[in-house]
């Protein structure tokens, strides 16, 4: 039975934020979409970048700033963001809390950030 324990992920850290592998094609149970809980640290500042497969954010602690296609928004727990594929955006913590979330990507999805090739993240590959 494919499960991922809590005690257990697999965890990349990048300067103030850290990925929790959850499922992903390399991880076993899922070849369709890769999941993670996301945990950005306060006063960390997100790059901004894109996708090539849509991505969906649910925040289950804290708040963060979005700026997505030119506008900027707050999501906190109990929100959900759809960012759709090729679209430039940033996810910063301006909050005195950690901001968690869930995230999802369609497995084999690549991330761009500025004008550097594509690559496929660690934790959703």
């Amino acid at each position: 039975m494919p499960i991922t324990r809590a005690t257990d992920p697999a965890i990349w850290e990048l300067p103030g934020t850290q990925f929790r592998s959850l499922a992903s094609p390399s991880r076993g149970g899922s070849a369709e979409v890769s999941v993670w809980r996301l945990v950005i640290d306060p006063g960390t500042e997100g790059p901004e970048h894109r996708l090539t497969g849509g991505e969906v954010f649910a925040p289950v602690a804290g708040a963060a700033e979005i700026r997505i296609a030119g506008n900027v928004a707050t999501i906190g727990v109990g929100d959900a963001l759809v960012v759709p594929a090729h679209t430039n955006f940033s996810v910063s913590n301006h909050a005195g809390v950690a901001f968690e979330a869930i995230v999802c990507l369609p497995a084999g999805s690549q991330a761009v950030i500025g004008d550097a090739e594509p690559f496929t993240p660690e934790w959703a590959s």
